[in-house]
C-alpha cells in the first residue's frame, strides 16, 4: 500500500508536469498575441516583442540616420586613386518598403497550425529567422552620379544607323561604335544589397581589371552595320517609289523624296535589327500645313429680320477638314507597303445652325441698337466703312458666347477690299489698311451696350474723335489687339444686322425679349483741358422686374490730339 502510494504521487507530478510545459508551450504559441514574436529581427534590428508601430518607429530612425551618411566613390588606375567622390545615400533615393517588412516580422509564429507556429517562435528565439529589408534604389540616380562625376572615363557604345542625306537625296550608313562602360548594373545592385544591412558601402572603380573592383568593360554596339545596310536597302526600294500623291476628292499633293526621307526612322529591335517607320510627328507637322490648303470652315446661314419673321439671305454651307490622326495612320501604312496613291482622311464639317434649326433661334424682335455718324470721312474711309460692317451683317451670336469683333473681322488687307486710311498708331496718326474699322467698332459696342450684354474688353481711342461724337462712347480696335469683346447673357441667340443710311452706320441686334430694361447714363464729359484732352463716364444699367441684375461703367482718358500728329 506504501508503495503504491508513492507511485501515485509520482504519476501525479508527472501529469501536473506535462500540464504545466503543455501550458508553456500554449502560452508560448500564443504570445506575444499583437506584437512580434520574440527573436525576430529585420536584418541586425531586434523587432521582437514590439508592436508594429513602435517597430516602425524604430526602423524609421535608422533609416533616417542612414540617409544622412555618405557613400565614397574611388577611382583606381593600375591600383592607384586617381579620383574620388562622395554623396550623400539619399541622393540615390532609396525606397524602403518597411510596412511590409514589419508585417512579414509580424506574422512569424502567427500564420500557420500550432505547431508550425511553435516551430517558427523557437527558431526566432534561438536568432535562426532574420528578415532582409524591401529596398530599391532608383537607376535613374545611380547613372546620373556616375555620368556626372566619372562619365568622362567612359564611352557609351553607338549602334550602326541610317540617316537620309539632303545634298543628294539619299540614305547612308554610319558604322556601329563599340564603348567603356562601368559595371552600372552591378554596381547598383551592390549599393542596394549593403543598404539592406544598413550599411554605408565604399565604392571601388577601375579603369583596368581589378578583382576587387567594378571597371569599365568593354561593351558592344547591339546594331551592326549589316543590320542597317538590310534596312537601308527596304528604304531604298520605298524611297525610289517616290513621288507618292496625297489625294483627296478635290485635289492631289506630291510628296517628294526630300520630303519623305527625313521622315524615316529605323527603330532597334530585340532581334537586333532595325524595323523601318515613319516618324509621326514630323507627318503631323506636313499634315497641319496642308489642312491651311484643304480645310473648309462651315458657314452658318447670313440671316436678314424683316416684318417680324427670319429671313434666309445665304444658305448654310458644310465645311470639311482633314483628319490629321487617321491620315497619319494611312499614310505611315500606305507608304510601307509602297502604294503611290494614299487617299488622305476627310470629314465633312456641317454648320452649327442649320435650315432646319433657324426657326429654334427664337429672334422675335429688336433688343438693341447703335448708330454713329462719319459725316466728313474721306472715300477711302467710307470705304473701308462698309467693307467692315459688310462682315457682321447677318452674323449669329450664340447663347453666352464671348464675341471677339477682331475674330469675326478677320484680315484688314488689299485682298479684302480696305483702302490705306489715317489710323492711330505709335503716338502717331498714320495711313493704313483699314483706317476707319474704329467706326465700325464702336457702333456695335453701342448695339451691344444698349441690349444690356456683358462687355468684357473695350478701349476708348487715345484722343478725341469727331466721328464717335458723344466721347466716351467709342471702342478702339487694331489687329490683333486691341479688340472688343462681349458676352451674349440673353440666353438666346443675337442677330446681327448692319445698314448704312446716308452718313449714318446702324448696328441692330435682334433676339428673344428676356423682360430686361436697359438704362445707358451718359456719357457724361469732365476735366476738359485747354489742350483738348478730356475724360468721360458712360453707365449701363440692366433691370428685371424691378430689380438691378446687371451694370458696368466705362472710363475714358482722352489725350490731347496734339501728340498724334498726322503723317501722309
Amino acid at each position: 500500500m506504501k508503495l503504491r502510494g508513492v507511485l501515485d504521487k509520482k504519476i501525479i507530478y508527472f501529469l501536473l508536469g506535462v500540464i504545466a510545459f503543455a501550458m508553456a508551450l500554449f502560452c508560448f504559441e500564443k504570445y506575444p498575441e499583437n506584437k512580434i514574436a520574440w527573436g525576430v529581427k529585420i536584418d541586425n534590428i531586434n523587432v521582437g516583442g514590439k508592436t508594429e508601430k513602435e517597430a516602425k518607429e524604430i526602423l524609421d530612425k535608422k533609416i533616417k540616420e542612414l540617409l544622412e551618411k555618405k557613400v565614397v566613390f574611388e577611382l583606381k588606375k593600375n591600383s592607384v586613386v586617381i579620383a574620388q567622390r562622395e554623396e550623400k545615400i539619399s541622393y540615390f533615393s532609396p525606397k524602403y518598403n518597411i510596412e511590409k517588412d514589419i508585417k512579414n516580422a509580424f506574422l512569424i509564429g502567427k500564420k500557420g497550425n500550432f505547431f508550425l507556429n511553435l516551430k517558427e517562435k523557437f527558431l526566432a528565439l534561438f536568432g535562426k529567422i532574420k528578415i532582409m529589408p524591401t529596398i530599391k534604389v532608383q537607376e535613374e540616380k545611380v547613372d546620373e552620379f556616375l555620368t556626372k562625376n566619372f562619365g568622362k572615363f567612359e564611352a557609351l557604345p553607338k549602334n550602326a544607323i541610317v540617316y537620309f542625306s539632303l545634298s543628294d537625296g539619299s540614305f547612308k550608313v554610319k558604322e556601329e561604335e563599340n564603348g567603356k562602360m562601368f559595371e552600372r548594373k552591378e554596381i547598383k545592385n551592390y549599393l542596394e544589397n549593403n543598404l539592406k544591412n544598413f550599411k554605408t558601402p565604399n565604392i571601388c572603380l577601375a579603369l583596368n581589371e581589378d578583382s576587387n573592383c567594378f571597371y569599365i568593360k568593354n561593351v558592344k554596339a547591339e546594331i551592326k552595320k549589316e543590320a542597317a545596310i538590310k534596312a537601308k536597302e527596304k528604304a531604298d526600294e520605298i524611297l525610289d517609289n517616290c513621288p507618292y500623291y496625297l489625294k483627296t476628292d478635290f485635289s492631289t499633293f506630291s510628296l517628294g523624296k526630300n520630303t519623305l526621307g527625313n521622315w524615316f526612322l529605323f527603330v532597334p529591335q530585340k532581334d537586333k535589327s532595325l524595323e523601318l517607320s515613319l516618324d509621326e510627328k514630323l507627318i503631323e507637322e506636313y499634315l497641319i500645313n496642308l489642312s491651311f490648303k484643304i480645310n473648309i470652315e462651315p458657314q452658318n446661314p447670313v440671316l436678314s429680320f424683316e416684318n417680324e419673321k427670319i429671313n434666309i439671305v445665304e444658305p448654310p454651307k458644310e465645311g470639311r477638314v482633314l483628319n490629321i490622326k487617321e491620315s497619319i495612320k494611312t499614310i505611315k501604312k500606305e507608304i510601307l507597303n509602297k502604294n503611290k496613291n494614299i487617299t488622305l482622311v476627310i470629314e465633312t464639317k456641317k454648320p452649327e445652325i442649320t435650315e432646319e434649326k433657324i426657326k429654334d433661334l427664337k429672334i422675335e424682335k429688336l433688343i438693341g441698337k447703335g448708330t454713329s455718324n462719319f459725316y466728313g470721312s474721306p472715300k477711302n474711309r467710307i470705304n473701308n466703312i462698309k467693307v467692315a460692317a459688310s462682315k457682321f451683317n447677318g452674323v449669329l451670336i450664340a447663347p453666352n458666347e464671348v464675341f471677339s469683333f477682331n475674330k469675326t473681322l478677320g484680315n484688314v488687307t488689299a485682298k479684302e477690299g480696305y483702302l490705306p486710311e489715317l489710323v492711330i498708331k505709335e503716338n502717331k496718326t498714320v495711313p493704313e489698311y483699314g483706317g476707319g474699322i474704329c467706326q465700325v467698332s464702336t457702333t456695335m459696342f453701342r448695339a451691344a451696350v444698349y441690349s444690356g450684354l456683358e462687355i468684357i474688353e473695350r478701349h476708348a481711342h487715345a484722343f478725341p474723335v469727331s466721328y464717335y461724337n458723344p466721347q466716351g462712347f467709342d471702342a478702339t480696335v487694331y489687329q490683333p489687339s486691341p479688340d472688343l469683346k462681349f458676352k451674349n447673357n440673353t440666353g438666346n441667340y443675337i442677330l446681327v444686322q448692319t445698314k448704312i443710311q446716308g452718313y449714318n452706320l446702324i448696328f441692330e441686334f435682334y433676339g428673344k425679349d428676356d423682360g430686361r430694361k436697359v438704362i445707358v447714363k451718359g456719357p457724361y464729359q469732365y476735366d476738359f483741358k485747354p489742350d483738348g484732352s478730356m475724360k468721360a463716364k458712360l453707365i449701363e444699367e440692366v433691370w428685371k422686374d424691378n430689380k438691378l441684375i446687371h451694370t458696368q461703367t466705362f472710363y475714358s482718358f482722352y489725350d490731347s490730339p496734339n501728340k498724334y500728329p498726322h503723317t501722309r
